[in-house]
Protein backbone atom coordinates (compact mmCIF):
# COMPACT_ATOMS: atom_id res chain seq x y z
CA UNK A 1 0.00 0.00 0.00
CA UNK A 2 1.24 3.39 -1.00
CA UNK A 3 1.26 6.96 1.27
CA UNK A 4 -1.02 8.55 1.34
CA UNK A 5 -1.76 12.06 -0.70
CA UNK A 6 -1.67 14.71 1.22
CA UNK A 7 -4.07 17.66 0.52
CA UNK A 8 -3.43 20.67 2.45
CA UNK A 9 -6.51 23.31 3.15
CA UNK A 10 -6.65 26.80 4.71
CA UNK A 11 -8.85 26.65 7.66
CA UNK A 12 -8.71 23.97 10.26
CA UNK A 13 -11.11 21.10 10.56
CA UNK A 14 -14.60 22.85 10.48
CA UNK A 15 -13.80 25.26 7.84
CA UNK A 16 -15.39 25.54 4.42
CA UNK A 17 -11.96 25.20 3.06
CA UNK A 18 -12.27 21.74 4.62
CA UNK A 19 -15.28 20.76 3.64
CA UNK A 20 -14.01 22.02 -0.13
CA UNK A 21 -10.90 20.20 0.38
CA UNK A 22 -13.25 16.85 0.71
CA UNK A 23 -15.54 17.92 -2.21
CA UNK A 24 -12.09 18.03 -4.79
CA UNK A 25 -10.52 15.01 -3.38
CA UNK A 26 -13.08 13.06 -4.84
CA UNK A 27 -12.28 14.24 -8.08
CA UNK A 28 -8.55 12.53 -7.37
CA UNK A 29 -9.74 8.88 -7.63
CA UNK A 30 -7.69 8.46 -4.70
CA UNK A 31 -8.70 6.43 -1.68
CA UNK A 32 -5.54 7.02 0.24
CA UNK A 33 -5.69 10.86 0.89
CA UNK A 34 -4.80 12.89 4.37
CA UNK A 35 -6.28 16.15 4.72
CA UNK A 36 -4.15 18.78 6.51
CA UNK A 37 -5.39 22.35 7.96
CA UNK A 38 -2.81 24.54 7.27
CA UNK A 39 -4.94 28.00 8.36
CA UNK A 40 -4.42 30.50 5.69
CA UNK A 41 -3.20 30.57 1.68
CA UNK A 42 0.60 31.11 2.77
CA UNK A 43 0.94 28.48 4.64
CA UNK A 44 -0.67 25.94 1.82
CA UNK A 45 1.58 27.58 -1.11
CA UNK A 46 4.50 27.51 1.62
CA UNK A 47 3.76 23.28 2.16
CA UNK A 48 3.53 22.54 -1.70
CA UNK A 49 6.72 24.04 -2.08
CA UNK A 50 8.35 21.74 0.48
CA UNK A 51 6.86 19.50 -1.13
CA UNK A 52 5.13 18.26 2.30
CA UNK A 53 1.31 18.16 0.78
CA UNK A 54 0.49 16.87 -3.08
CA UNK A 55 -2.50 19.71 -3.34
CA UNK A 56 -3.67 22.51 -1.80
CA UNK A 57 -6.91 23.68 -1.41
CA UNK A 58 -7.26 28.04 -1.22
CA UNK A 59 -10.40 30.11 -1.25
CA UNK A 60 -10.41 32.76 -4.13
CA UNK A 61 -13.11 34.50 -4.62
CA UNK A 62 -17.02 35.05 -2.74
CA UNK A 63 -19.76 36.54 -4.21
CA UNK A 64 -20.21 39.13 -1.76
CA UNK A 65 -17.04 39.75 -0.64
CA UNK A 66 -15.15 39.69 -4.18
CA UNK A 67 -11.08 38.41 -4.38
CA UNK A 68 -9.72 36.31 -1.54
CA UNK A 69 -7.00 39.01 -1.13
CA UNK A 70 -4.93 36.58 1.00
CA UNK A 71 -5.03 33.93 -1.46
CA UNK A 72 -3.64 36.14 -4.36
CA UNK A 73 -0.86 37.60 -2.67
CA UNK A 74 0.18 33.58 -2.06
CA UNK A 75 -0.16 32.10 -5.28
CA UNK A 76 1.31 35.31 -7.11
CA UNK A 77 4.49 34.46 -9.33
CA UNK A 78 4.19 30.72 -7.88
CA UNK A 79 4.40 27.83 -10.43
CA UNK A 80 1.07 26.23 -9.32
CA UNK A 81 -1.11 24.52 -11.72
CA UNK A 82 -4.57 24.19 -11.58
CA UNK A 83 -6.03 20.61 -10.71
CA UNK A 84 -9.76 21.75 -9.84
CA UNK A 85 -12.66 24.21 -8.95
CA UNK A 86 -15.39 23.98 -6.53
CA UNK A 87 -18.01 26.14 -5.59
CA UNK A 88 -19.34 25.92 -1.93
CA UNK A 89 -22.53 27.71 -0.79
CA UNK A 90 -21.29 29.56 2.30
CA UNK A 91 -23.41 29.92 5.46
CA UNK A 92 -22.39 31.72 8.81
CA UNK A 93 -23.58 31.07 11.74
CA UNK A 94 -23.39 33.34 15.14
CA UNK A 95 -21.87 31.08 18.08
CA UNK A 96 -21.81 32.39 21.86
CA UNK A 97 -20.36 30.82 24.97
CA UNK A 98 -22.31 29.24 27.03
CA UNK A 99 -21.27 30.93 30.17
CA UNK A 100 -23.28 34.62 28.86
CA UNK A 101 -26.55 35.28 27.56
CA UNK A 102 -27.05 36.58 24.52
CA UNK A 103 -27.53 40.49 25.22
CA UNK A 104 -24.22 40.41 26.66
CA UNK A 105 -22.66 39.80 23.45
CA UNK A 106 -20.12 42.93 22.28
CA UNK A 107 -17.90 41.58 19.89
CA UNK A 108 -18.07 39.13 16.75
CA UNK A 109 -15.19 37.67 15.51
CA UNK A 110 -14.43 35.64 12.34
CA UNK A 111 -12.40 35.76 9.01
CA UNK A 112 -12.51 38.59 7.42
CA UNK A 113 -14.50 37.47 4.56
CA UNK A 114 -16.82 36.19 7.39
CA UNK A 115 -17.22 39.73 8.54
CA UNK A 116 -17.89 40.89 4.84
CA UNK A 117 -20.15 38.77 3.90
CA UNK A 118 -22.43 39.38 7.07
CA UNK A 119 -21.69 42.91 7.07
CA UNK A 120 -25.20 44.23 6.39
CA UNK A 121 -26.71 41.45 8.72
CA UNK A 122 -24.51 42.14 11.67
CA UNK A 123 -25.03 45.87 11.78
CA UNK A 124 -29.02 45.29 11.64
CA UNK A 125 -29.33 43.03 14.17
CA UNK A 126 -26.40 43.55 16.33
CA UNK A 127 -25.55 47.63 15.70
CA UNK A 128 -23.86 47.74 19.04
CA UNK A 129 -20.95 44.91 18.48
CA UNK A 130 -17.28 45.63 17.44
CA UNK A 131 -15.65 43.28 15.29
CA UNK A 132 -12.71 40.98 15.52
CA UNK A 133 -10.57 39.78 13.04
CA UNK A 134 -8.89 36.00 13.11
CA UNK A 135 -7.34 33.72 11.01
CA UNK A 136 -10.28 31.33 10.01
CA UNK A 137 -14.05 30.80 11.12
CA UNK A 138 -13.62 27.73 12.68
CA UNK A 139 -10.43 29.11 14.60
CA UNK A 140 -12.49 31.50 16.07
CA UNK A 141 -14.87 29.08 17.38
CA UNK A 142 -11.69 27.12 18.70
CA UNK A 143 -10.75 30.30 20.31
CA UNK A 144 -13.91 30.78 21.88
CA UNK A 145 -13.91 27.25 23.56
CA UNK A 146 -10.91 28.06 24.85
CA UNK A 147 -10.82 30.33 26.65
CA UNK A 148 -8.52 32.63 24.21
CA UNK A 149 -11.60 35.17 23.20
CA UNK A 150 -13.19 36.85 26.10
CA UNK A 151 -16.61 35.40 27.10
CA UNK A 152 -18.57 38.49 25.57
CA UNK A 153 -17.58 37.82 22.24
CA UNK A 154 -19.70 35.61 19.57
CA UNK A 155 -17.92 33.80 16.45
CA UNK A 156 -18.69 33.66 12.67
CA UNK A 157 -18.45 29.89 11.55
CA UNK A 158 -20.04 26.66 9.91
CA UNK A 159 -22.44 25.43 12.11
CA UNK A 160 -20.38 22.21 12.50
CA UNK A 161 -17.41 23.99 13.67
CA UNK A 162 -19.52 25.55 16.82
CA UNK A 163 -21.20 22.59 17.44
CA UNK A 164 -17.95 20.78 17.31
CA UNK A 165 -16.33 23.44 20.06
CA UNK A 166 -19.74 23.14 21.94
CA UNK A 167 -20.73 26.37 21.57
CA UNK A 168 -24.45 27.49 22.08
CA UNK A 169 -25.52 28.86 18.35
CA UNK A 170 -27.43 32.41 18.28
CA UNK A 171 -28.34 32.54 14.86
CA UNK A 172 -28.10 30.67 11.21
CA UNK A 173 -27.55 32.00 7.86
CA UNK A 174 -26.00 35.54 8.95
CA UNK A 175 -24.81 35.75 5.42
CA UNK A 176 -26.16 38.65 3.50
CA UNK A 177 -27.25 36.88 0.84
CA UNK A 178 -28.75 33.74 0.50
CA UNK A 179 -27.24 32.89 -2.89
CA UNK A 180 -23.55 33.68 -0.93
CA UNK A 181 -20.53 31.07 -2.42
CA UNK A 182 -16.69 30.93 -2.71
CA UNK A 183 -14.63 29.17 -5.24
CA UNK A 184 -12.33 27.30 -4.15
CA UNK A 185 -9.09 26.16 -6.30
CA UNK A 186 -7.29 23.02 -5.52
CA UNK A 187 -3.51 23.20 -7.04
CA UNK A 188 -0.51 21.44 -6.83
CA UNK A 189 3.26 22.16 -8.30
CA UNK A 190 3.99 22.44 -11.70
Amino acid sequence: MGENLKIGYQGLEGSNAEEAAHRLAKKLDDENIEFIPLVDSKTVVGELKRKNINYGVVAVRNSLAGTVVETFEAIKNEYLELVGTEVLKIHHCLFKSTKIELSEIDTIASHIQALKQTANNRKNFFPNCTEYEVEDTAIAAKYLSEGKLKETVAVLCRKNAGEMYGLDLVYENLEDDADNATEFRLFKLL
